[in-house]
């Protein structure tokens, strides 16, 4: 008579545990790092709209709004070098992550963006920003207490203009910034 209510009352505490450890990761903060490479562009009535590929890095906090979504800010940025001109384009945006399955593995990232570029060649600088939508799509990997998450991240900003050395150049710029990598995540 008392094995089977040990059992049951074993199970009990397991299903509450499991329960309480559920709630803490779904109530959680999170943190992420991660590397990609990126491909960046700018597009307008005088840019060339060429796509550069570079080594690009994100970075994001935040925390967790239910079980299957967390929210939180990222920044991610890319550099590329090439024959003394040096460009830069950074995003820094308000980001949700939803999680359709139970398992919390597969997630799709939405939100909204600041998006800029930046290109100097050491005597003239041309500054381009937008903001506009990010989306994306990832799947976690369980690894000890971190996930690894495959990535791929995009980020346009389509409301914006472009400056030359300060001053107004074109009255409206799209900048896109698309990154295909790998982040580590800590729920």
């Amino acid at each position: 008579m008392r094995t089977p209510a040990m059992v049951l009352a074993a199970i009990a505490l397991a299903g509450t545990s499991t329960a309480a450890a559920q709630r803490r990761e779904a109530s959680g903060l999170w943190y992420s790092v991660g590397v990609a490479p990126g491909w960046a562009r700018v597009t307008c009535n005088i840019c060339a709209g060429h796509r550069k590929t570079a080594l690009s890095a994100v970075i994001g906090v935040g925390g967790s709004a239910g079980r299957v979504v967390r929210i939180g800010a990222e920044l991610a940025a890319w550099r590329q070098r090439e024959g003394g001109v040096t460009q830069t384009v950074m995003s820094f945006g308000a980001v949700a992550y939803w999680y359709p399955n139970a398992g919390r593995r597969f997630y799709l990232r939405g939100g909204a963006a600041l998006v800029t570029h930046r290109t100097n060649d050491g005597t003239d600088v041309i500054t381009s920003s937008g903001i506009g939508p990010q989306m994306g799509v990832g799947y976690e990997y369980p690894v000890g207490r971190w996930r690894l998450a495959p990535f791929a991240h995009y980020s346009v900003g389509v409301l914006g203009g472009v400056k030359f050395n300060g001053g107004q150049a074109a009255g409206s710029a799209t900048v896109s910034f698309l990154q295909v990598g790998v982040s580590l995540t800590r729920h």
